[in-house]
């Protein structure tokens, strides 16, 4: 097999919007500013006030207040904790995208600037660790970070489309892989490959570069999750879950009729995904077993669904037409909201900690 692995360079460029257009509130100036605002207190359940959609109520510094916020089909009144507060990790960034976080960084793509970034999840400077493309596609393993440059993220034809790593400390992108990709877009990392969402199939590039290995078909098939055995992916446009072996194989369907699903994680057990459903307000999240069975609703009548993250103990995600994150146990009970009144592009969380990009500029970090 001849090994794809070269220096790439970049130019920028006028990135294109992605193909599923978001549908959460525009970034604004004000709304940066009261994002960053140490007036703008929140706790598990409470709003900021940004002026931005979900925005219903707050406390100010050093007191506390109640916010009505829904949750599911009801409204709950909360009350605010001042002492419980977001961190700003990096501010005035463009336009954040795809992120992702190891034990000690959160690490991002600028959408606008087509850069990969990092900065301490304890606090410290951002560090540009790659020139590059605008991407919505971003992992971290090991000593390297990955990403994946295509049409579907903008890329012109100054940019060659395909896999790419950059160490974690920063350097030159290196272009692991161009052929038998047609449109990559997200991305899983193990020890030995990087796992693809090339939008019309799942395939897998060795670390060290090459060819792309095609594993199964999917239309969609935009976001991808691995564990020891399986590479599991949602297929967007034909509204089903799947799962393939990492060696390949015959792809199992775990879910079907679930229309337009995205976003997708995994732990040890079970599936997890968001779909916006058809129509404002009936979009669910979801979790079916690794082995098959029947699926259960952890959410249902979210308004647009979308970004999702998973903890020992709670599923996380993005209603991005109500600027808000929501969490549910990950063996049902009532969902919450932990914040309203922003604008998430992506979502991460750790065992401390839930981390998002947003629209307005900012990289944000919340303690849960």
């Amino acid at each position: 097999m001849q090994v794809e692995r070269q220096q790439a360079t970049f130019s920028r460029r006028r990135p294109r919007s992605l193909c599923r257009e978001r549908r959460g509130a525009p970034a604004t100036a004000a709304a940066r500013a009261a994002l960053a605002s140490t007036t703008a207190v929140l706790a598990l359940g409470c709003a900021l006030e940004t002026g931005v959609p979900g925005a219903t109520g707050g406390g100010g510094v050093g007191g506390s207040g109640a916010a009505n916020v829904g949750v599911g089909s009801e409204t709950a009144s909360v009350a605010v904790d001042a002492a419980s507060q977001p961190v700003v990790l990096a501010e005035a960034a463009g336009n954040p995208h795809a992120i992702a976080v190891d034990g000690t960084h959160v690490y991002w793509t600028h959408w606008d600037a087509g850069e990969i970034m990092k900065a301490p999840i304890a606090g410290g400077a951002p560090v540009v660790i790659a020139e590059s493309c605008s991407t919505p596609g971003i992992a971290v393993g090991g000593t390297h970070v990955y990403w994946t440059c295509s049409a579907y993220s903008g890329v012109e034809d100054a940019v060659p489309m395909g896999v790419y790593s950059a160490p974690l400390d920063g350097g030159t992108p290196v272009l692991l892989s161009t052929g038998g990709l047609e449109d990559p877009v997200g991305l899983a990392v193990d020890a030995t490959s990087v796992y693809v969402g090339d939008n019309y199939a799942i395939k897998k590039v060795p670390l060290e570069g090459g060819a792309a290995e095609e594993l199964a078909l999917g239309s969609g098939s935009r976001r991808v999750r691995v564990d020891g055995t399986h590479v599991y992916w949602t297929n967007a446009d034909a509204s089903s879950v799947r799962k393939v072996p990492l060696e390949g194989g015959e792809s199992v369907a775990l879910a079907t009729g679930y229309f337009e699903s995205h976003e997708v994680v995994v732990d040890a057990t079970h599936v997890y995904w968001t779909t916006p459903g058809e129509g404002p307000g009936v979009g669910s999240v979801n979790k079916v077993p690794k082995e098959g069975g029947a699926p259960v609703a952890l959410a249902t009548g979210q308004p647009s669904p979308y970004y999702i993250a998973l903890d020992d103990t709670h599923v996380y995600w993005v209603n991005t037409s109500a600027g808000e994150i929501r969490r549910v146990p990950i063996d049902g009970g009532e969902p919450a909201v932990v914040i309203s009144g922003v604008s998430p592009n992506d979502l991460a969380v750790d065992g401390t900690s839930i981390y998002w990009t947003d629209a307005s500029g900012l990289v944000m970090k919340l303690a849960k």
